[in-house]
């Protein structure tokens, strides 16, 4: 993990001199988002194809997530949370960082192969899911435009439909040098945007937010996704996805219809830190277990 925790934190001490502000951040996850991540979404598609393991990848995070959404809404009428409460909680208890935290905990445990589970967990899973799903839980509606021109998800499109094509080799030499720079700029500009203003404010229902998200929806995890016939390796990474914090859309898009935004971005925020301890605790945990 000291790739992952370095380069974060080296991001962040960077911000708080003032080399850097929260405004590079968006520069560098925008080269990410409509550069490097489609290319690697088309790599990966293209290599594995519309196979059974992906299927039941995506499926998979599909009922973790749906069954997520359940669980925090119940949780949160135990709680007696008000309605904009009810719906912040929701939200950031279902949909995970899986992208620009996931990839880069899937890499360093469970090399290429987690990688690619872990762009099949997030481009069918979270991103479809958040895009449909949490669109309609925060506004009523559909956003169908944004969901199928989303860059990193037409490039899997394409990979999958050009899977029976053989590419020149230049091309893939240009495909595999610049998704090399994903992994890093994902984590630099992460340790950018970190900010942990708000967390002081809302101490016990963050605490329950946070432990939420990154324990009891991969405890969730372990028990949904074991009678899936899937491979060791995506069994892992989905579990692992599954305890990522809170995804930064997600919290942005809580900020967007005016929920509980304090609570949103503090879960975020201070789940990137608890994920320093808490991924190698479920990395480890999962080991135990024999997958």
């Amino acid at each position: 993990m000291l790739e992952v925790i370095l380069t974060v934190s080296t991001a962040y001490l960077f911000k708080r001199w003032g080399v850097f502000t929260e405004e590079h951040a968006r520069v560098l996850v925008n080269y990410v988002l409509y550069f490097a991540l489609p290319l690697l979404s088309f790599k990966i598609a293209h290599g594995l194809g519309l196979s059974r393991e992906v299927l039941l990848v995506g499926a998979g995070a599909w009922l973790v997530i749906l069954c997520s959404l359940l669980l925090a809404f119940f949780l949160g009428r135990l709680l007696r949370l008000n309605p904009k409460d009810l719906k912040t909680l929701v939200v950031i208890s279902a949909f995970g960082n899986t992208a620009f935290l996931g990839y880069p905990y899937s890499f360093a445990y469970y090399g290429q192969q987690g990688l690619e589970y872990a762009i099949i967990y997030d481009n069918v899973g979270s991103f479809l899911a958040v895009s449909s799903v949490g669109f309609l839980i925060l506004s009523g509606r559909l956003d169908l435009r944004g969901l199928f021109l989303f860059p990193p998800f037409l490039g899997l499109v394409m990979g999958f439909a050009l899977r029976g094509y053989a590419l020149p080799e230049q091309v893939w030499k240009f495909v595999d040098f610049s998704a090399a720079s994903l992994l890093p700029v994902v984590l630099f500009s992460l340790g950018i945007s970190l900010n942990f203003a708000f967390v002081l404010k809302e101490k016990r229902l963050l605490a329950f937010a946070v432990c939420t998200k990154m324990f009891l929806v991969p405890s969730l995890a372990v028990l949904l996704l074991m009678p899936l016939p899937l491979e060791p390796v995506a069994y892992k990474v989905s579990v692992l996805e599954s305890s990522m914090p809170t995804m930064v859309t997600a919290s942005a898009l809580v900020l967007k219809y005016g929920l509980n935004h304090h609570l949103a971005f503090a879960s975020s925020g201070l789940g990137v830190v608890v994920s320093f301890f808490s991924v190698p605790l479920w990395v480890f945990m999962l080991e135990r277990l024999g997958v």
